[in-house]
C-alpha cells in the first residue's frame, strides 16, 4: 500500500487517529515494538542499587551532581564534579566501592582515636561529657583509661570492628562474657561503666543512631560471686598502735579505721570542725552519707582524738583533716599496718585483707566485746529500723544519754582489744 492509498482510507475512515494505528500496528508491526522498548528505556525511572544522585544549583556550573551511597544503614555524601546528569551517573557507579572504602578507612581511624583519648587528662570529649553528668574522679578517669585501653579496644580489633555503627548489643554481650571468664560479676559491671559513659558522649553528638548499651544489662552478682573480704584476728593488733610507726600519715588512717569504723571516703572527708563533745565524750558528727543512715555520730576515743589533735593543730578547723587521697594511700597504710604485724604481701592477698578490713575488725571486735547489734549499725552507718532509730534519736534527752552510755562501752572494747 503506498501512501496515496493510505490517505485515501484515512480520509473515508470517522475516527483518522484511530486508522493510523491501526495501519502502523498492521504494516510495521515489528518497528513499533522496537520504539516501545526505546521509549522505555528513554522515559522510565531506572532503578539504582544502593545510591542516588541529588542535583544542586550551583553559580559557576549552573548544577552540580552529588552521589549519596547507603553505608550500614547510613548515607553518606560525595561530590561527583559533574553538572551532566549521564556523567554524574556513571561516576557514582564507577567509583562507589572506591569511595566507601575511603570513608570506612577514616571513620576507623576516627573511632579508635575517640576511644583512646576518651578519658586522657583534659580530653576534650570527657570534658564535654562532664558538663552534663557527673564529675569523676581522677583514680576513676585512670581506671577508666585502662579499661578502653587493655580491655575494649583489644576485643573490638579481634572482631575486627572498625566503625562505632558495628558495636551492637550482641557485640558489647560478647565483650561481657570475653570479661566473665576472668573475673567476678561485680568487677565486670564496674569495667562496663567506662564502656556505656563513652557510648552516652557518642549517640549525643549524633556519631551513632541508638545506644547499643541501653539494651545491655548489668549482670546479676549472686552471693557465692561476692569475694569475702577478710581482718585481722582480735588479738593480733592489741598494742599495735602504741607503738612507733615510721609514716605517721599511715599511722592516723589505720588509727582511725580500726577505732570508728567508718568508711574510707567518710574518713577522707572529716576535719576538726566536725569533732563534738557530748557529755564527757567525742564524736566524729558525719553529716553528709550516700545514705540517710551514713549520718550518724561515731565514737572517738580520747587517745585517737589526742592522735588527730597532734596532727592537724595548725590546720583550719574546717579544712579536711587528710583531704582527697588516691587508693594507693590506703594500701601504703594497710601495708605498714601489715609490717608492723609481720604479715607478707602474699598472706595480705591470700587472706584478702585490705584497708577497708579495719571496718570488719571494727565490727567483729565490737561483737565479740558484747556491743548489741543496733547500735552497731547505728554508729557504722548501716540501715536500721525504725525502732533502733527512735531509741538513738540524739535529739531528746533519752536518745543522748543511751548514745554516751553505749560510747562509752564502744571505749571499753577499744582498751580491751587496741590499747593497753
Amino acid at each position: 500500500m503506498n501512501f496515496e492509498d493510505a490517505f485515501t482510507i484515512i480520509n473515508q475512515e470517522y475516527n483518522p487517529i484511530t486508522s493510523i494505528r491501526s495501519l502502523i500496528a498492521s504494516e510495521f508491526s515489528t518497528t513499533l515494538k522496537a520504539l516501545k522498548v526505546i521509549d522505555a528505556d528513554c522515559t522510565s525511572k531506572k532503578r539504582r542499587e544502593g545510591y542516588n544522585l541529588q542535583k544542586v544549583e550551583n553559580k559557576k556550573f549552573g548544577q552540580v551532581y552529588y552521589v549519596r551511597y547507603t553505608y550500614q544503614g547510613k548515607l553518606i555524601k560525595f561530590h561527583t564534579h559533574k553538572d551532566n546528569p549521564e556523567e554524574a551517573e556513571k561516576f557514582a557507579r564507577e567509583n562507589k566501592e572506591r569511595l566507601i572504602e575511603q570513608y570506612a578507612r577514616s571513620h576507623e581511624v576516627e573511632t579508635y582515636t575517640i576511644l583512646e583519648r576518651f578519658y586522657e587528662e583534659n580530653s576534650e570529649f570527657l570534658l564535654c561529657e562532664e558538663k552534663r553528668n557527673q564529675k569523676i574522679s581522677d583514680r576513676i578517669r585512670k581506671e577508666y583509661l585502662a579499661v578502653i585501653k587493655n580491655r575494649f579496644i583489644p576485643f573490638l580489633q579481634k572482631k575486627k570492628i572498625k566503625v562505632f555503627n558495628e558495636i551492637t548489643r550482641h557485640v558489647l554481650g560478647d565483650f561481657q562474657d570475653s570479661l566473665l571468664a576472668e573475673m567476678r560479676p561485680q568487677t565486670v559491671n564496674n569495667i562496663f561503666k567506662a564502656v556505656k559513659r563513652v557510648f552516652k558522649y557518642l549517640l549525643r553528638k549524633g556519631l551513632i543512631k541508638e545506644n547499643p548499651c541501653d539494651f545491655v544489662h548489668y549482670i546479676p552478682v549472686h552471693q557465692e560471686d561476692q569475694g569475702v573480704r577478710g581482718c585481722y584476728e582480735l588479738e593480733k593488733l592489741k598494742s599495735v598502735f602504741n607503738r612507733q610507726w615510721e609514716d605517721n600519715l599511715s599511722y592516723l588512717l589505720c588509727l582511725l579505721i580500726y577505732t570508728t569504723g567508718m568508711r574510707n571516703n567518710e574518713i577522707t572527708m572529716i576535719s576538726m570542725s566536725d569533732v563534738i563533745n557530748l557529755g564527757g565524750c567525742y564524736f566524729i558528727d558525719i553529716k553528709k552519707s550516700k545514705t540517710p543512715s551514713g549520718i550518724r555520730k561515731v565514737p572517738l576515743h580520747n587517745f585517737v582524738y589526742k592522735k588527730i589533735f597532734d596532727y592537724c593543730s595548725k590546720k583550719d578547723p574546717k579544712e579536711p583533716i587528710f583531704g582527697w587521697h588516691n587508693p594507693e594511700t590506703f594500701v601504703k597504710a594497710n601495708k605498714q599496718l601489715a609490717n608492723k604485724l609481720n604479715v607478707d604481701e602474699q598472706e595480705l592477698r591470700m587472706e584478702n585483707i585490705t584497708f577497708y578490713s579495719g571496718r570488719h575488725y571494727y565490727k567483729t571486735m565490737m561483737n565479740a566485746g558484747g556491743l548489741g547489734e543496733d547500735i552497731e549499725e547505728v554508729f557504722m552507718g548501716h540501715k536500721v529500723s525504725n525502732d533502733v532509730a527512735k531509741r538513738y534519736n540524739h535529739r531528746d534527752k533519752q536518745g543522748k544519754e543511751r548514745i554516751i552510755e553505749k560510747a562509752n562501752r564502744v571505749f571499753k572494747i577499744l582498751d580491751q582489744y587496741l590499747f593497753n
